[in-house]
Parts: C-alpha cells; structure tokens; sequence
C-alpha cells in the first residue's frame, strides 16, 4: 500500500519533466515533506482530460455515483489506493481506469519494514534525482447536499519488485511508478486495455534509491512534515547496502 508520500511540488522540476507551463500564482506553495494519504491532501496532478497543465485533486478517490457526503468519507478513505490486478473490474475504478486516467508527481514515498516484529521507517526516492511519476485515476463527484465539485484519485498499487518485497516485507506492495514513456501513454486516451495492463506491472529495482529515517514519522501526534524527515537514520539491527 502507499499511504505516505513527499510532494515537494518544485515547480522548475515539474516544468522541466513533464514540459507543461505551471502559473506561479496556482496555488502550488505548500511543500508536504511527508503526508498521510488519510488527512487527504489536494496535490498536482496531470489528468487525461487535462494533460497541458496541472491540477489540484484530493487524495481519496469518490466515485461520481456516490449519494451522500457519509460514503464520500467512507469511499475517500476506501480509495486512497486501487490495486492494479482488481482495477478493471472493481465498480468504484473500473470506468475510471478507461478515461479518467491521470499522474501524480512525488519526491518519494514512505513504508515500513518489519524486523523481529519491530518496524522500520524507509524514505524511497529517485536514483536519478528527478521524480516519480505515479500512475493514478480520478472522478468528479457532485455533492447533493452543498453542490460542491470534488475531483479526487487514487494511486495504483502493484505488487512489490524486489526492493519493496524487502521493504514492504508485510504487505508487499508499491506503488506504480511509470518511466518518461509509460506516463505520456498513461494519460493518452489512444491508449488501450491490452496497452494499459502491459503498464500495470512493478518498476525496476534499479530507478529506486532507499534508506532508513527516524521512527518519528510513526508518531500520529506528531508534526513530521519537515525537510529533515527524510534525513537516513541508521539502526544497528537493520542490515544497510
């Protein structure tokens, strides 16, 4: 699962990979170190129907079907990710993965490796020292109640390459995280069933850098989104490469 990410939201780096203009007046000044997918955050994301500039998206995705604001907070936090072997036919992704496909850019994710039933803390981030390009999907719901327009995603998960089988060493499992070519296909609606599966697949463990952080980023009481979260703490009993 991907529940905790970094989205720094560098605007040159945005412009610069993923060659789209961004107004410095958009409302692209918070920088999030580290957040939690549950305090569902609104974060930059180019979309299919939009793929010449960024949008803002809440994370948690609501289904355009949804009736009342009580499932839109069930679903939000349902949705927070969607897995890529159920996603073609699951009712709450199964339309949006045809034509509401979109990319998430982060600095990094977080997940936790369990050692003697003791967790471990890792910040995971580009070998290349770019971006991650996560692949998503959305919708648009309409609440019934106060006709507010909520566009929400949810991150695509796989099932763990080798270095997130040794991370992610519970629930084995990452995000999908597309090259340079794989994103421009993600977001063309050109692209087809059979094409969009072959994408579906984990990354190579050669574009993934990794270490271990501080066991501050577990404590829910605690504000951990500052720059030096992300700052390698070693541990004597955890094994380092």
């Amino acid at each position: 699962m991907c529940y905790n990410l970094a989205a720094e939201q560098r605007i040159k780096a945005l412009q610069e990979k993923y060659g789209v203009r961004i107004d410095y007046d958009h409302a692209y000044s918070t920088d999030f170190y580290q957040v939690s997918g549950f305090s569902h955050p609104k974060l930059p994301v180019l979309s299919q129907e939009h793929p010449k500039g960024f949008q803002l998206m809440q994370w948690g995705l609501i289904p355009s079907w949804t009736k009342d604001e009580e499932k839109a907070k069930e679903f939000s936090n349902m949705a927070l990710n969607a897995k890529a072997e159920t996603i073609f036919e699951k009712p709450m992704f199964r339309k949006s993965i045809i034509s509401k496909r979109c990319i998430l850019p982060v600095d990094g994710f977080y997940e936790w490796r369990e050692i003697a039933k003791v967790k471990y803390p890792y910040y995971i981030f580009p070998k290349d020292g770019t971006l991650f390009s996560f692949g998503c999907i959305y919708d648009t719901w309409n609440n019934p109640e106060t006709g507010e327009i909520i566009n929400s995603f949810s991150i695509i998960t796989t099932e763990a390459n080798d270095v997130m089988a040794m991370i992610h060493n519970s629930k084995k499992r990452m995000p999908l995280i597309l090259s340079d070519e794989g994103w421009q296909q993600w977001i063309d609606p050109k692209t087809t069933k059979e094409e969009l599966q072959a994408l579906l697949k984990p990354s190579a463990n050669e574009i993934l850098s990794y270490h271990t952080i501080s066991k501050d980023i577990s404590h829910r009481n605690q504000d951990t989104n500052y720059p030096e979260i992300q700052k390698e703490v070693l541990y004597p009993e955890v094994g380092h490469t």
